[in-house]
Order: structure tokens, then sequence, then C-alpha cells
């Protein structure tokens, strides 16, 4: 049937009212960028600036805004890598061998993801200390894990589910072993599944804080989030610096996203109906 127009009317309209709530913090973000501090402090409040300064943008790439950037890129590439890299295994045990306790072991998967992230900072401090892996990449990555890995192994399964088992018995019956089968076969055709949890542990790993003030104590290794956090102080907040580096943090998400929400989105909703 079709819908009347006054129903879409109506649908067009709300998904609309949704876009620009949605992307109204951000447009404000970037509003507040290119205002001087006269405009930015002034009452009553302008929303559209009268004169427009790049002085933020200098400022915050002045301060070796490109370190942190790096930083965060190589946290975030290797948070992606290693977190699909470990989540693929137990994903396709989980979705292809019947073993006793299978559920259980689904269900203690997520068990990380029930407790708040600070009960596990001091926890990992001392492991990562006694490692001697604080301020260093493979640390801060290793620290991030647990809080990506669980999450990993169910989107990928979700993915390994819905691939006929067919495919996977005409490669056995035609010589291949089992590692054989996933590397072949199954790998390749839950390819979105594997791109949505790279992006997604790449974007936690992104904006993520409390490990990153707690476990990189060196300037020299500090991501953009304790970047941004030198400007809010307990008297002050230099809104003009922050919103600037905050526009320039959220450019390679965006783009990421903007390139890849085909899969993360198919990665998110798979196994939501079943055919």
């Amino acid at each position: 049937m079709r819908r009347p127009w006054y129903a879409s009317a109506l649908l067009y309209g709300a998904l609309t009212a949704a876009a620009v709530v949605i992307t109204f913090p951000f447009v404000w973000l970037v509003l507040t960028a290119l205002k001087p501090y006269a405009e930015i402090y002034a009452f009553p409040l302008t929303y559209w600036p009268k004169t427009i300064t790049f002085e933020h943008f200098r400022y915050v790439l002045d301060l070796n805004f490109g370190r942190y950037f790096l930083n965060s890129v190589i946290v975030g590439l290797g948070t992606g890598v290693m977190s699909v890299l470990i989540a693929v295994l137990p994903a396709y045990a989980t979705a292809r061998i019947r073993f006793p306790g299978r559920k259980a072991m689904l269900l203690s998967i997520l068990v990380c993801q029930m407790f708040p992230q600070i009960v596990f900072v001091v926890p990992l401090l001392l492991t990562l200390r006694a490692l001697n892996l604080t301020n260093t990449y493979l640390g801060i990555i290793v620290s991030y894990l647990p809080f990506t890995t669980p999450i990993g192994v169910w989107l990928i399964r979700n993915f390994f589910m819905e691939i006929p088992g067919e495919l996977e018995e005409a490669a056995q019956i035609d010589g291949c072993s089992r590692l054989q089968v996933l590397r072949r076969v199954v790998l390749p055709l839950a390819l979105p599944g594997i791109a949505s949890v790279g992006i997604y542990a790449f974007l936690w790993s992104w904006s993520e804080l409390m490990f990153a003030m707690s476990f990189l104590t060196s300037e020299r290794m500090q991501t953009i989030p304790a970047f941004l956090s030198l400007f809010v102080g307990q008297y002050q907040t230099r809104w003009g610096p922050l919103f600037a580096g905050s526009v320039l943090a959220s450019l390679p998400p965006m783009v990421m996203f903007l390139f890849l929400q085909r899969y993360f989105i198919q990665g998110l909703t798979s196994g939501s109906v079943k055919g």
C-alpha cells in the first residue's frame, strides 16, 4: 500500500527535525571555533560570527598538534587491527563449532562491558608497569582491547552465522582444512563485519581519555583527547582553542565513517532479522 501524502510529509518532517538536532552541535562547534574571543564571550549570544578568524586553529597547530594527531592515529589503527585479529577466531569457533559451555563462554566474553572503565585503571596500570609497557603505544593499545574485542566477537560471529554452511562443506570436500576454509571462504564473505569491528575499535580509542591520561605520562606520547583536556582548567576554559582542536580531531572519524558507513551499519544490523 502506498503511504498517504500527509504521512510522508510527517515522516520527512520528523527526519529533518532529527537531522537538525543531531547536526546542530557540530555546526555550533565550527562556528564558535571561527569566532574571536570578543564574540565567544559576548552577551547577548551571537550565533553567526560577525568576524571570521582562524587564530584558534593557528594556536592549536602551533602547540605541536600534529604529534598528538599522529599518536591517536597509531593507537586507533593498532587497536582496530588487534581487535579484529583477536576477535576472529573465537567468533568463528562459537559460530560454527558446538562444544560444551559455548553459551556460557559467549556471555563471559561480555563481562568486561558490565563494569565501569575506572575499575580497571589501577589493575591495568600495575600490570603495564610490571611489563614495562607504560607510556608506550603497545601498552595503551592492549589496555583498550578488553573493551573493543568483546563487541568485535559478537559482531563478527553474527556475520559468520549468516554465511551458508554448505560453502564451507564444499571447500572441505575439495581438501581445505578448517583454517583454510576460514581464510579463503569465510573471511572474504564476512568483510563488512570485520570492517565494522575495526571502525568501532578505532572510534572508541580515538575518543578515549581516562586510560590515555593514566598510562601515557609523557607529552610526546599523549593522544588528542589528552591534548584537548589542557584547555579545560579549574577556573577557566579556553573555548576557542578547545573548539578548534575538537573540529580538527573530529575530521578523521568523520572521513572514515563517510567512506565505510555501509560496512559499519551492515555490521551493526547483522543478525537483527532472522530470514
